[in-house]
C-alpha cells in the first residue's frame, strides 16, 4: 500500500515528535496545541473501496482524490478540524475550500470529512459564492450530512457525496464549506488531499474559529471533488 498507508510511519514520526504540543485526544486521534489539524495514530489496517463513477455527462470542476491510487484517494491520517462550539476541542473550527467553476451548474459535491466523537454526527456543507476578498461569501446550497460513524476519520476511502443542481458563472470562484450547528459538539476531520505527495501546489482554503473566514492558499488541500454539467 504506497500511497495513504505507506505515509502512516511518517506521520507516527512526527506525531512522536510533538505529542508535548497536542491538546484533545479521542480513541487514538489527536489535535493539534492550535486545533486546526487532526491527526490519527492509529489508522485502520483495512481500505474501504471508493468509486469514482460520474453521472451521465457531468464533469471535474475540480477534483484532487487521486483515483490512480486505490489504496490512497486521500490521506487517511491527517485532516483540517471541524469542531462544534461544544466539542471536547473547546472551540468552533470550520473550514473551507475554493474552486473555479468550469460548468455552467455544479451537479454534485463529494468530499472526505470523518467522524472522530461527539453526540452530533453530521455536519452542515454548503456551496458558496466568493466574497471578493478570497473567502466564502453568499451560500448558494446548504445542506445536512449525516457522517458514517461506523467508518470514523482514520479510515479511508469511503465519501461523502451529495447531488445538488446549481447554476454557476464559468469562470468564477466558489467555495465548499463545512460547518456546524451553533450547538453541535461534533469532532470530525477534513482529509487532506494525497493527490500528488511532492506537489507544492496551493489551492485556496480558508478557516472560521468564530470571528469571520481567514483565506489563505494552503497545500495539501483538503480532499474533495466537485462535479457539474
Amino acid at each position: 500500500m504506497k500511497s495513504t498507508f505507506g505515509r502512516v510511519v511518517v506521520c507516527l514520526i512526527v506525531l512522536a515528535f510533538s505529542l508535548s504540543a497536542l491538546a484533545a485526544t479521542r480513541d487514538g486521534v489527536v489535535v493539534s496545541k492550535d486545533g486546526r489539524t487532526t491527526f490519527a495514530t492509529h489508522p485502520a489496517k483495512t481500505s474501504h473501496p471508493y468509486s469514482d463513477v460520474k453521472e451521465p455527462g457531468a464533469t471535474a470542476n475540480y477534483n484532487n482524490f487521486a483515483v490512480k491510487y486505490p489504496d490512497g484517494v486521500y490521506w487517511c491520517c491527517e485532516g483540517y478540524t471541524i469542531s462544534g462550539p461544544d466539542s471536547i476541542i473547546g472551540e468552533q473550527i470550520w473550514e473551507a475550500a475554493g474552486f473555479t467553476a468550469t460548468t455552467a451548474t455544479i451537479t454534485k459535491v463529494k468530499f472526505a470529512v470523518g467522524y472522530v466523537t461527539g453526540t452530533t454526527t453530521d455536519v452542515i456543507v454548503s456551496l458558496a459564492a466568493d466574497s471578493g476578498s478570497g473567502t466564502p461569501g453568499t451560500t448558494l446550497k446548504s445542506w445536512k450530512q449525516k457522517l458514517n460513524t461506523s467508518e470514523p476519520f482514520g479510515d479511508c476511502c469511503s465519501v461523502n457525496s451529495k447531488n445538488i443542481s446549481v447554476p454557476v458563472t464559468i469562470g468564477d470562484p466558489y467555495w465548499i464549506t463545512v460547518t456546524t450547528e451553533t450547538t453541535s459538539d461534533i469532532w470530525a476531520a477534513w482529509n487532506l488531499n494525497d493527490t500528488l505527495q511532492l506537489s507544492t501546489d496551493a489551492i485556496p482554503l480558508a478557516y472560521n474559529e468564530g470571528s469571520g473566514w481567514v483565506g489563505y492558499m494552503g497545500y495539501p488541500g483538503s480532499a474533495f471533488e466537485v462535479e457539474g454539467q
